[in-house]
């Protein structure tokens, strides 16, 4: 049972705090059931890996969502403590251990699981680690948005004043600190709000172009029960249509300049690997690649073919405009 925790709370927003025994079962347990913080940067688009529609599939059990421990997580988790640690070391402030979960009694879908508290404020840490490829990125002060959507909605749950981050990129580490803003957690209530309803209503979120979309469209409709067809014949599927067919030949007419450009270029090259101008180096050299000659093999070694081939199935999306003819026949 929750009790409120009255020393965070904010006008119109009451802090429920809940002991939790088991942080990392607690993380998972009904996690189709609320908005975590890690979720919140996906809900605004910012999540480079999950998307609002693919979030809303999870959260709506169309699809799994359910992600296998690897060893990129299980490094997050070794080595949390050592992010703890260098922060100390870094700030000279102490942290702890926070085994509570966090909602707020006018948002009850918003919840929160922080990883420290910080001794002496009204503040957590929130401990990352990260690929080495983004250090350049770090040493420059720039951190990824959809960590300070996660922050803002740990302040939002927690009704604490600031959130530190601390974050590892092997070998370096680095920290910044967030301060609550009121106006940005007032549009995280209610973009989240929205959301929810969504989930709550079965209405999904427009489907946007990214890979996280594609993958959840392929997991939620990808296989099994594949019959008939529908009419499309609505305005706006209509202009939907419409756009695709125009993007597509956009994107014939750019081919055919790139094409157009990459052998003026080549030309120029003639006999030459490399080309160079003060903002530009041009390369056309030999590269060899192996495959394997299907067809021959399929042919003289069918047994060995047979033995290696799979079959799989996926599902295409063609669109082709009816001609005339056949429009007179529907």
């Amino acid at each position: 049972m929750g009790v409120v925790y009255k020393a965070a709370c904010r006008p119109g927003l009451t802090v429920i705090r809940s002991k939790v025994s088991d942080m990392a079962e607690a993380v998972k347990a009904d996690r189709n059931n609320y908005i975590g913080g890690s979720d919140a940067g996906a809900i605004f688009g910012l999540n480079p890996w999950k998307s609002p529609y693919a979030l809303w599939c999870e959260k709506t059990g169309k699809i799994s969502g359910e992600i296998d421990d690897n060893d990129a997580m299980r490094t997050g988790r070794d080595l949390e403590q050592y992010v703890a640690d260098r922060f100390e070391e870094a700030t000279g402030k102490k942290v702890r251990r926070d085994n509570y979960k966090y909602t707020l009694r006018e948002y009850p879908f918003m919840v929160g699981h922080i990883d420290r508290s910080v001794v002496g404020e009204n503040a957590i840490l929130e401990c990352k680690t990260a690929n080495s490829y983004q250090n350049s990125n770090y040493e420059n002060g720039i951190f990824p948005d959809h960590y300070y959507v996660q922050c803002q909605h740990y302040m939002a749950v927690t009704g604490c004043d600031r959130v530190y981050l601390g974050v590892l990129c092997f070998p370096h580490f680095y920290w910044r600190v967030y301060d609550r803003d009121e106006h940005e957690i007032a549009a995280l209530l209610s973009a989240e709000s929205t959301f929810w309803e969504k989930v709550m209503n079965d209405s999904p979120p427009d489907a946007d172009g990214s890979e996280s979309t594609t993958d959840a469209l392929r997991e939620r409709y990808g296989s099994g029960g594949f019959e008939g067809s529908i009419n499309l014949n609505q305005s706006d599927h209509t202009m939907l249509l419409e756009e695709l067919n125009s993007i597509k030949q956009e994107i014939k007419v750019m081919e055919s300049l790139k094409a157009e450009r990459e052998n003026q270029l080549k030309e120029i090259l003639g006999n030459n690997e490399y080309g160079f101008t003060r903002d530009w180096k041009v390369s056309w050299k030999p590269q060899k690649r192996t495959s394997v000659d299907t067809a021959r093999l399929k042919k003289e070694r069918p047994d060995i073919y047979k033995h290696y081939s799979k079959e799989t199935e996926t599902r295409i999306l063609r669109v082709s405009e009816i001609k005339r003819k056949e429009k007179e026949d529907v």
